[in-house]
């Protein structure tokens, strides 16, 4: 487990890795991309994605309008669900386009 203040610029660099993902990579300018301190709000013609930090329980929380919720934990390597879907997989999948971690 990591440290709470690890858990917290751990999440900051992945929300603002994800926005800077889908800017660069929505060639077509259909995804709308909010960040409001821990909350990343991604509006497309699918639906809000929103992807927030759950400190109490160091979990990325993400619910898509695709798939639907999901909750993540770092494992040691990647953000993952219980099912082991990895966050950055399922976000590639359900926006349609590539966001990987760096």
């Amino acid at each position: 487990m990591m440290s709470d203040n690890d858990f917290t610029i751990e999440v900051t660099r992945v929300i603002n890795l994800i926005a800077a993902a889908i800017e660069e990579n929505d060639t077509d300018g259909n995804i709308d991309v909010d960040i409001n301190g821990d909350i990343l709000n991604i509006i497309t013609k699918d639906g809000t994605f929103v992807i927030n930090k759950q400190s109490y329980v160091q979990e990325i929380w993400l619910s898509s309008p695709v798939t639907g919720p999901y909750h993540f934990f770092h494992d040691g390597e990647i953000w993952k669900s219980k099912a082991g879907d990895d966050l950055f997989k399922v976000l590639s999948n359900d926006l349609k386009i590539k966001i990987k971690n760096l």
